[in-house]
């Protein structure tokens, strides 16, 4: 194989998986994730989903910052950009919120993007 073909297999390699981030999420899939996320709590997928767009601002039984906390914990950035919306994350990433992360990097990782997108 040459260097070329090696380079080409590399670019659709690299376009793969930029299209597989950039993927929008439908509320089905949202749901889904949602669900996953929250395997050993009994809460609805469907309310879970209103309050990650804002259309609702309370779960009973369950408390926002907790929910924020086990997403961030669970999923990868590009997930989270695309599960939740911006003016959501923006409250997610809150110090309230970041404080509750553990290990110390995760919290550092969740301060770093807060600074790079909220400034």
């Amino acid at each position: 194989m040459t260097i070329l073909g090696l380079c080409k297999g590399l670019e659709e390699k690299i376009v793969m998986e930029h299209n597989y981030h950039m993927k929008q999420l439908t509320p089905e899939d949202k749901k889904k994730l949602l669900s996953d996320a929250f395997w050993d709590k009994n809460v609805d997928e469907n309310q879970l989903y209103d309050l990650i767009i804002g259309k609702i601002e309370t779960l009973p039984f369950l408390d926002k910052k907790l929910i924020f906390c086990r997403l961030l914990s669970t999923y990868d950035w590009y997930t989270l950009i695309k599960l939740i919306p911006n003016k959501i994350l923006k409250e997610a990433l809150t110090d309230d919120v970041l404080g509750r992360l553990y290990p110390k990097e995760l919290k550092e990782k969740y301060e770093y993007a807060r600074g790079i997108l909220f400034k």
